[in-house]
């Protein structure tokens, strides 16, 4: 059995993922990484699989505890995004979007308990986003998905604290990746949100392109992978960190009309 320490990445094609599963390799971690599309780079192992199919990451896991003889944390980092008002998404983007964002992490959770639970102080480590916690206009299925992820990662650590597994939920605030040209956007608004939904957009995509690199998020996960003890949140981002302390002492109401005031432009 290897000695070294056994990562499984999701959505370890591009972006945080990749740029993860790149520094954790050469931290001499061994990094699966998992992805609907091929990997073609030496520092991942890359196995095929969707996370919003059960089965296949229950296959996936099992090779690769038949493989190493031990998995010792598993990183649920695969989603994606769709932008537009909650009125105008089609049925089948909001399932679409919850099944990869919110299911895909329980389908990969559920099936690496069984073998997490076999290594000495395993880690769970959900990557959510400062949006679970200030719910974003126009992008309401992306902040709704992330929260549910945040819900989940409280009651997972409760229920797994016997088993000696940390959960931690990582909520990085807008990074530069190809998240941003990849996101969905809704073909038809209509008159009444159109113009909104255009300038709303338009300044979450300008944050993102100025935002942090996606290196850095990968040294803060870097940092939470080797820490001894887990916390249940980890916010990414000095600024952001700001953000959700004040959500935290700031009325409701306000931080919410605040949020609304940055995206939300009540005036086409």
């Amino acid at each position: 059995m290897n000695n070294s320490k056994v990562v499984v990445i999701t959505g370890a094609s591009s972006g945080i993922g990749f740029e993860t599963a790149k520094l954790l390799n050469q931290k001499n971690y061994i990094i699966y990484g998992i992805s609907r599309t091929k990997i073609h780079d030496k520092c991942v192992k890359s196995i095929q699989a969707d996370v919003t199919n059960y089965e296949q990451l229950k296959q996936a896991y099992q090779e690769i505890f038949d493989i190493e003889g031990h998995i010792d944390c598993l990183i649920n980092n695969a989603g994606m995004g769709i932008s537009g008002s909650i009125e105008h998404t089609t049925l089948e983007d909001a399932k679409y979007m919850m099944d990869v964002n919110f299911m895909g992490v329980f389908h990969s959770t559920k099936a690496m308990l069984p073998f997490l639970r076999q290594s000495n102080r395993a880690k769970i480590i959900n990557i959510s986003s400062v949006a679970g916690r200030l719910a974003i206009p126009f992008q309401g299925f992306y902040s709704s998905s992330k929260a549910a992820i945040n819900a989940f990662s409280e009651s997972l650590k409760i229920e797994l604290s016997p088993f000696n597994i940390q959960v931690c939920s990582v909520m990085p605030g807008d990074i530069k990746t190809g998240f941003t040209k990849n996101r969905k956007k809704n073909e038809l608004e209509g008159d009444l949100y159109e113009k909104r939904v255009d300038k709303s957009i338009q300044v979450m995509e300008n944050d993102e392109h100025n935002g942090m690199d996606a290196q850095y998020a990968a040294k803060v996960i870097y940092k939470l992978v080797k820490k001894r003890r887990l916390p249940l949140y980890k916010t990414i981002g000095i600024k952001y960190k700001i953000f959700i302390f004040l959500q935290k002492v700031l009325p409701a109401r306000l931080v919410n009309y605040l949020v609304g005031s940055i995206y939300g432009f009540k005036k086409g």
